[in-house]
């Protein structure tokens, strides 16, 4: 299933925030120091059945629309990889986990978004589907 613009163009759009994001964040990444060497992120890779891994967070950073606080990204380093950042979540406004970016064992980027933003749903389900160059694998 592709996430063409015009089947899906809120999934579009936020596949595109969120690489945008990440892009940013790994730009911004490199000039910030680490705010607190002890903190680990939340569970979301272990509950997508992923080996944890100790990550070092680098930065949260509020994601603003409007003037106002629409969600937060959390960015976290592996200090045993040579990359600024390895682990990248997005929250709501809310709170809520809207989607997870992180490279695996082998090096390979992958992406998580909640189902709802692909199926162009009004609230978030929780669940998160994979998706890889633009689709939902």
């Amino acid at each position: 299933m592709s996430l063409e613009p015009k089947k899906y163009p809120r999934a579009s759009v936020a596949a595109r925030v969120i690489g945008g994001i990440f892009l940013l964040s790994c730009i911004a990444v490199a000039t910030v120091q680490a705010e607190d060497g002890g903190a680990q992120p939340p569970d979301a890779k272990g509950a997508a059945g992923l080996a944890q891994v100790p990550f070092t967070l680098v930065s949260i950073a509020p994601l603003l629309g409007n003037g106002q606080t629409v969600g937060v990204v959390a960015i976290y380093d592996d200090p045993s990889t040579p990359r600024a950042v390895d682990y990248l979540e997005v929250f709501d406004g809310g709170g809520a986990l809207v989607a997870v970016n992180w490279f695996d064992r082998f090096g390979i980027e992958r992406l998580i978004v909640d189902r709802a933003l692909v199926e162009g749903g009004a609230e978030l389900e929780g669940v998160f589907v994979p998706v890889e160059n633009g689709e939902v694998t």
